[in-house]
């Protein structure tokens, strides 16, 4: 019982403390995926700063602990992004058992851009933006890529 009365109260702080917006990021915040037929909403997403490598990734999964849908999404080179600057990224997202796909930019048929509108590394900061390009699908690798599509909003970041 005390463990949800202690995320009740993180709840009711985060809400109630502005979370999300230009305050705190919120790791409720969710997002929108269009991979080609297939529609995929995340409830939960974190960004981790990886500062060894210099590294961005982008977490998305759904609050309930499911398997699927999982997405991860990999910015190189954090130290050099600014706001609204197109920058090459490395997707894979799980929608279900055995139906994954991945953009990466070594693949000139299946590349994905990542453009931040809001780009806050600092503790409690946090990222939103979209992300745009075609993604191939892993177990077909025969089949055309598709358009891939998403947004996010006020992602936290971790360090």
């Amino acid at each position: 019982m005390r463990p949800l009365f202690i995320a009740a109260l993180l709840m009711t702080a985060m809400i109630l403390g502005g979370c999300g917006g230009n305050g705190i990021a919120n790791p409720f915040s969710g997002s929108v995926w269009k991979v080609g037929i297939h529609n995929v909403s995340f409830s939960h997403a974190v960004a981790k700063w990886d500062t060894a490598n210099n590294r961005l990734d982008l977490k998305f999964n759904l609050i309930t602990g499911t398997t699927y849908p999982d997405a991860v999404v990999s910015v190189p080179e954090v130290t050099t992004l600014t706001v609204n600057n197109p920058r090459s990224a490395t997707v894979v997202i799980a929608i279900a058992d055995g139906i994954t796909y991945t953009c990466d930019p070594s693949n000139p048929h299946a590349t994905a851009t990542v453009i931040f509108s809001r780009l806050d590394l600092n503790p409690l900061g946090g990222v939103s933006g979209r992300i745009d390009g075609m993604a191939q699908r892993v177990e077909d690798p025969d089949e055309p890529p598709v358009e891939i599509h998403a947004t996010f909003n006020s992602v936290p970041i971790t360090n």
